[in-house]
Formats: C-alpha cells, structure tokens, sequence
C-alpha cells in the first residue's frame, strides 16, 4: 500500500505451503472458472517510450489479447480456503504483525474465523459474507470484550491474499469493486513479491504494484508503483478521477509487462509508468480494508461499519507466455 511496508516474517512454512497446495487441488473448480470470454481482447496506451513517473493516459492505441489464468465470481466462500488466505504474507498465523501494517499506521487487525489472538482457541471473528454471489469485508469496531486478546487493537477487518495459491509475472489484473467511503477508510487492491521470492539477503518489499487505493476522497483514487527501499522510498503516485466509487461498481486493473505498466478504470487505460528494475517477478493479489493509518489519517468512528463489496477478480497472461 502506499506507505512503507516491511514484512517481518523470519521463517519459512512448508507444512504452511503444502497444506495450501492440497487445498488448492481440492476447491480449484470453485474459483478458476471457464467462463466466457476466456481470451480477452484490451485496449493499450499509445506506443513510444514508457515514462519513468507515472503520467495520465488520455487515449488508447491498439489491442493485445490475452488469456485468462485466475477467476473468482464468490459464487460461495469459505475463510482460509485456497486461493485467500488472510494475512499479508508468509509466516505465523495467530501474530498481530502479520494481521497489520504497522509501518502503515493502520489501526485495524485483520482477521478470520480461525484467528485465535493471544489465547488458545478459535475467536470467531468474520468480517466475510457473500450476498447475491458479492463478497463483501466488512471494517467495524471490534467486541469490546476480546480487545484484549488482540493486541488492544480496537478496529477489525478483513484482507484477501493469494500468496500460497497464485502468483503470477505480468498480464492483467483486475478486480470490479464497489467502496466504502469516509475519512480514514482505506481499501486497496495490490500486488507484492512474496517473501520466498526475494533472493538471499534482499528484502521483499520492494516491489509493489497499487492498483487501487481509496482514501475517503470523493469521486477519487490513487494508482502507485514502489521501487525502492527506505529513506529514499522511491515510487510515484497518480490521483486518478472515478464516478461514484462508493455508489457504483467499477472495474479497476494494471496490465504489466517487460517495458511498461498500465493502470485501468473499466478497461480503458488511465496511467502509466515504465516497469522499475526490481518488479520482473512473479507478484500475488491482495485486497483489502485498512481503517486508518498514517496517510488517510485516523478513521472516523462513526463511519463504521464500511463495507467494501467485491464482485469478482480475475487475472489474464499475455498469450504465448
């Protein structure tokens, strides 16, 4: 997300991946669906060199087709079933750290069902529920008596992550959303290395791809791509117009590459950026619903509960690849 992020994750879980790798066999008809149209054919932003900041586009120029490799229309879903998992990254389950950016400022925890907090069982927190096949994450005061078994955090959300089920290394990406509003409301659709990809004694963050990012501003959204570490934190930042976020569904995506990395509203593209040095790697999804943070500011109380409804999110390869 737009502020720093720095996974503190210190090992590494195969019971973890091969869990999720079993999973994924069993429930793979549930959310890679062959559904018409499975090539898809998309408008591109005019030829010629890539910008290295990120800069409108005004006008389309030419096609390229591409092939769909991830789908999920939330005809059903069941919490901590491939392809979503609930948390930013690799690593344990039931630690706070894993459940919040910190470095963010966020003041929510994210949680599932199955998270326990600080005790022995199961709290049976869900923020996830699917109506008329939307699934909807839901941001909200947390139950006062079980704050303290979660870090004294007062705020709960959810967080999609495909991290031990898809990555993928270019193509399109995109998710149709409808957004919750109000000051501190944060919900973002990204993209990140995971953590077993960074090469020895690299960090993982570094890359990240911000497809979408909504910070109360009406009729507004933010697209970002990150590059480098802190203090320099390289990375650029459009504000983008969208008509009603929070009244109507809109398709938001990035279609990325070798050269350049497009950002889309409803399948026209909007901005683009050359493709940093560091983001030709394989990236997973996430979606999620921040309240809070060091760059919305402080969520309003009375905003809550927000709801951020996703409709569908599907991923296309470029074809031949």
């Amino acid at each position: 997300m737009h502020q720093s992020f720095h996974a503190l994750v210190t090992l590494a879980f195969a019971v973890v991946i091969g869990l999720g790798s079993a999973a994924l066999a069993s429930s793979q008809d549930r959310y890679r669906i062959n559904t018409t149209p499975e090539v898809l054919v998309l408008n591109t932003a005019p030829a010629g060199a890539a910008p290295a900041e990120m800069t409108p586009v005004t006008s389309a120029s030419g096609t390229v087709e591409l092939q769909r490799t991830f789908l999920d229309e939330f005809s059903s879903f069941t919490p901590n079933t491939p392809p979503w998992q609930h948390r930013a990254d690799y690593g344990p389950a039931h630690v706070y750290w894993n459940r919040t950016l910190k470095t963010s400022g966020q003041q929510q925890l994210y949680v599932d069902p199955a998270y326990r907090g600080t005790g022995l069982w199961a709290l049976e927190l869900n923020p996830f529920s699917v109506k008329d096949g939307v699934l909807e994450i839901t941001g909200s005061h947390a139950p006062r008596d079980m704050v303290p078994q979660i870090e004294g955090y007062k705020f709960i959300s959810g967080m999609l992550s495909s991290v031990v089920s898809f990555e993928q290394k270019y193509g399109f990406f995109e998710a149709r959303m409808r957004l919750p509003g109000g000051q501190g409301v944060w919900p973002a659709f990204w993209l990140k290395r995971g953590t077993r990809l960074a090469p020895e004694g690299t960090p993982p963050w570094p890359p990240e791809i911000d497809i979408m990012e909504h910070i109360g501003e009406a009729n507004r959204y933010h697209v970002t791509s990150h590059w480098d570490l802190p203090p320099d934190n390289e990375f650029s930042n459009l504000k983008l117009d969208v008509e009603d976020p929070t009244e109507r569904f809109h398709n938001y995506g990035v279609l990325w590459d070798e050269e350049r990395t497009v950002f889309y509203l409803d399948r026209q593209p909007v901005a683009q950026i050359e493709t940093k040095s560091n983001h030709h790697v394989e990236m997973f999804i996430l979606i999620n619903l921040a309240l809070g943070g060091n760059w919305p500011g402080p969520v309003d109380e009375t905003a809550l509960p927000a709801t951020l409804e996703i409709d569908w999110v599907s991923v296309w390869q470029f074809e031949g690849k």
